[in-house]
C-alpha cells in the first residue's frame, strides 16, 4: 500500500511540475543565466585557505560537482577575473565588481556575475563602465 501512495504521490508531483503559468522558453537567454549561477556556485566551492580560486586548476577539486560551469570556463565560453575577492549574498552592494561573464558580453551584451553572486544582464556599452574585478 506504501508503495502505492508513494508512486501516485510521485505521479502527481511530476505532473504538477510540468504545469506552469509561465511558458518558459528555455532559449539562451535563460541558459547564461542559469549557467553563471552555475559559476557562482563553482566558485564558491572552491576557495582555499579562503583564498579565491586564482587559476583553472584550482576548480579541479569540484569539476563532478559542476560539470556545466567547469566546462564554460575551460572552453573560453565564460571568462572569469581569477583571484577576483568573493562575496556572500548578503554582502551585495550596487558597486559590486563582475568577477565573470560570457565571453560575448563585452561586444553584444549578455550575462554577468558580480561578486556577491547576483547575475544580471548588461549591455556592451554598460560592461565597458561597470567596475571589474582586479
Amino acid at each position: 500500500m506504501t508503495v502505492m501512495r508513494l508512486a501516485a504521490s510521485l505521479a502527481a508531483v511530476c505532473f504538477f511540475a510540468g504545469c506552469s503559468s509561465q511558458g518558459g522558453s528555455g532559449g539562451p537567454t535563460e541558459e547564461g543565466y542559469t549557467l553563471l549561477q552555475e559559476v557562482n556556485d563553482l566558485l564558491h566551492s572552491s576557495p582555499a585557505a579562503g583564498r579565491p580560486p586564482g587559476k583553472l586548476a584550482d576548480l579541479n577539486a569540484h569539476q563532478q560537482m559542476f560539470p556545466r560551469a567547469y566546462a564554460a570556463i575551460k572552453s573560453g565560453a565564460v571568462v572569469v577575473l581569477w583571484g577576483a575577492p568573493l562575496k556572500g549574498e548578503g554582502e551585495a552592494s550596487k558597486d559590486d565588481p563582475i568577477i565573470a561573464y560570457q565571453k560575448e558580453v563585452p561586444t553584444d551584451g549578455g550575462y554577468v556575475l558580480l561578486a556577491a553572486g547576483q547575475v544580471k544582464k548588461m549591455s556592451a556599452s554598460e560592461f565597458q563602465s561597470a567596475p571589474k574585478a582586479k
